[in-house]
């Protein structure tokens, strides 16, 4: 079994061998279809990033995941990577931290539907903020 997978973004890091040493296992296991880079943007600081998309084995999306994710711990700010899982739309936060995960996810989704709040009536805008004052939502 197979899955298709692609996923796109840029991660600010701190530069170690640690993050040379997992963006080469990146790209080994992306092999051709993606592009994976490390470029240097100070003394101190590399960004990484990756564009592609390709078919992988069973599990082999789950260890892209992990690689990706293992960077997290030398991010200067939590990234959202994005891309597609099977024909899905699907996100990767890398983060330092699983506050700054859950904090970047927020800021992503509430980037996403700022466009959409404009279209709503001032009636449906009332609803809204009733809705996010229930102690549920």
């Amino acid at each position: 079994m197979s899955a298709w997978y692609s996923i796109s973004g840029t991660v600010r890091v701190r530069r170690c061998p640690d993050v040379c040493a997992i963006a080469a296992k990146i790209q080994e296991h992306c092999d051709r279809d993606f592009t994976v880079s490390l470029v240097p943007r100070d003394a101190e600081v590399d960004e990484f990033s990756i564009e592609g998309a390709g078919e992988f084995v069973a599990g082999g999306v789950l260890v892209l995941d992990e690689l990706l994710e293992s960077l997290g711990p030398y991010t200067l700010e939590a990234a959202v990577l994005t891309g597609e899982y099977e024909n899905e739309p699907c996100e990767l936060v890398v983060a330092p931290t699983a506050e700054a995960s859950v904090t970047a996810l927020s800021h992503y989704r509430l980037n996403q539907i700022k466009p959409m709040l404009q279209e709503l009536t001032a009636q449906d805008r009332q609803s809204l903020v009733i809705l996010m004052r229930e102690p549920d939502s």
